[in-house]
């Protein structure tokens, strides 16, 4: 609920801080003397247009902030969350006008459109009367108000899951049929390449292989060569082996006079033994080369193979089975994920029965919550001044299905008997669209969604026990959410909870705006103001307190 209001520079407010408390609060004060400035002010913290024309004469600025409770009210605190505007469970709204031009908005201290607090302030307060931020204007709004009423939330969820399901299937089957030539192209692209990997079947680690092999097959006559030439010079008739044999021989003679080179003799008997394994080893692998031209052949034919398929995709060749199973995975993705038009046509045929038929289902449930809110806002209504109105909802059809299903709620009007009803907007002045809220409101009290409702000048064109009959309403309507009202009638202001007197005065040759919550007495003696006339007399004030004691012992 609305806290407290702090205005500074506004059009007759130079400085003014409100506190408000739950129930029901009334506002009352001679006409002129600048109700309609607080209901300007809550209309720049919810979001409206600035006019800078609204800034106090001689100042660069006007500054207007409203402190809500919010404690109670998830809906506002998931918002804020999602909107990272959170700050434990505060929610502070200010908004700067300037006489130049220009305006800016806060939330909890951070910069924000005013299109953002437009939407917050949706969640916040309701405004009912002479002014356009009225939800009762919206056929959004009396369909959710319907809805709320006969507590089809369960109906409602599983309705838009539906259409959720309907709305992707169509969707989807749009894409397939825009993008349907270019799946197919991908899908052929993919199906030719995989089908040249798979000609070639390229092996992890081939290239490498073959290219060794090749190199040794090309090579043969020059390695057979090379490796009897190296055997030769280590074993042969006159190689390294019997060289060293010989000064082995002499080293042998040397050491039955002198053991000073018998490490070196020791060195070399162990390097004629790695000598000798080595000239093996090269004799064996000498043997084993073969000239195979054919084996040739074979090699280099799949190492061009292996290169151009390679070259054709930009690859290097030992990428190219990595590259393999990449195509098959993408056909293989290519060709689960492709529906038929067809399946996916009996798909939506198939979801859109089940939305059509759960929507029908609402709708009987809707028509009838719509009977019986109608039958009890007449009712309302004709307690408060209004003997002849009639109040009626039509549920029509719509020609294009919606989340909220294929209806659209009007809330229809009759002033007389035997006239056709007309829409709300088209009918009703700003004193009966007010009451006529009211009537509404009072019948959805118990599922009010916004914490805050303002009624301005609900009581235009009443009077008497009608007037008695507002306040009471306005009472009962305080019980279940914060409830303001700008009132001229004393009968309705003494139902109010809480009690705010705006009054102008002349300070300095200037002229301002103040509002001050009354106590008893002062109730009394504005109450007796507001029934009795210029001229206030004793049995005024006795009229007064009586009707104020009255109003206020009620339950």
């Amino acid at each position: 609920m609305l806290k407290e209001i702090q205005i500074q520079n506004l059009a007759l407010i130079e400085k003014l801080t409100l506190n408000l408390d739950g129930g029901f609060c009334v506002l009352t004060g001679e006409t002129g003397a600048g109700k309609s400035i607080l209901l300007d002010g809550l209309g720049l913290i919810l979001g409206e247009r600035a006019d800078t024309g609204l800034v106090r004469h001689g100042e660069k600025r006007a500054e207007i902030s409203a402190l809500f409770d919010i404690n109670h009210l998830p809906t506002i605190q998931s918002w804020l969350v999602e909107q990272a505007l959170d700050d434990d469970n505060q929610c502070l709204l200010r908004r700067i006008v300037y006489s130049d031009g220009g305006s800016k908005a806060f939330i909890n201290g951070r910069p924000v459109p005013a299109s953002t607090l437009k939407s917050l302030g949706a969640f916040l307060i309701d405004i009912h009367g002479q002014h356009e931020h009225q939800s009762l204007m919206s056929n959004y709004n009396q369909l959710n108000l319907i809805d709320a009423y006969g507590d089809h939330s369960n109906k409602l969820h599983k309705l838009k899951q539906s259409f959720k399901l309907w709305q992707s299937l169509t969707n989807k089957h749009h894409e397939l049929v825009t993008n349907q030539a270019e799946h197919q192209s991908k899908r052929e692209l993919a199906e030719f390449q995989l089908m040249e990997f798979n000609k070639v079947q390229p092996q992890p680690d081939e290239f490498n292989s073959l290219s060794e092999e090749q190199q040794t097959l090309a090579h043969a006559q020059q390695i057979m060569q090379a490796s009897f030439k190296s055997y030769e010079a280590i074993d042969g008739d006159n190689g390294a082996t019997k060289l060293i044999n010989d000064a082995i021989h002499q080293l042998e003679q040397l050491s039955t006079f002198t053991s000073a080179l018998n490490p070196q003799l020791n060195q070399l008997q162990s390097s004629i033994i790695d000598l000798q394994e080595v000239a093996n080893d090269i004799h064996h692998y000498a043997n084993a080369v073969e000239l195979d031209p054919e084996r040739l052949e074979i090699v280099e034919k799949r190492l061009t193979l292996l290169y151009g398929l390679a070259k054709k995709h930009q690859l290097n060749p030992d990428e190219l089975t990595n590259k393999h199973k990449q195509l098959e995975d993408n056909l293989r993705q290519l060709t689960d994920g492709y529906q038929s038009l067809d399946e996916l046509k009996s798909q939506i045929d198939q979801a859109w029965l089940i939305y059509e038929k759960q929507a029908f289902d609402l709708r009987k449930v809707r028509e009838k919550a719509a009977r019986a809110l109608s039958q009890t806002v007449t009712q309302t209504m004709q307690t408060l001044g209004m003997q002849k109105s009639e109040f009626k909802i039509e549920i029509n059809s719509l020609q294009k299905p919606t989340v909220n299903g294929l209806d659209r709620a009007d809330f229809l009007v009759t002033a007389n008997p035997g006239q056709p009803a007309k829409s709300l907007n088209k009918v009703a002045s700003g004193g009966e669209l007010s009451r006529i809220s009211l009537a509404i409101q009072v019948a959805c009290a118990e599922i009010a969604q916004i914490p805050t409702l303002i009624f301005d000048e609900v009581d235009v064109g009443i009077g008497g026990g009608v007037a008695e009959i507002v306040g009471q309403k306005m009472r009962q309507l305080g019980k279940h959410c914060q409830t303001l009202s700008i009132t001229h009638l004393g009968q309705v202001a003494a139902y109010g909870n809480q009690h705010l007197n705006v009054n102008k005065v002349t300070q300095k040759n200037t002229t301002l705006t103040q509002v001050t919550e009354l106590n008893n007495q002062q109730r009394v003696n504005e109450i007796a103001r507001m029934i009795g006339g210029l001229e206030i007399t004793e049995q005024t004030l006795k009229h007064a307190e009586e009707l104020l004691n009255r109003a206020q012992s009620s339950s």
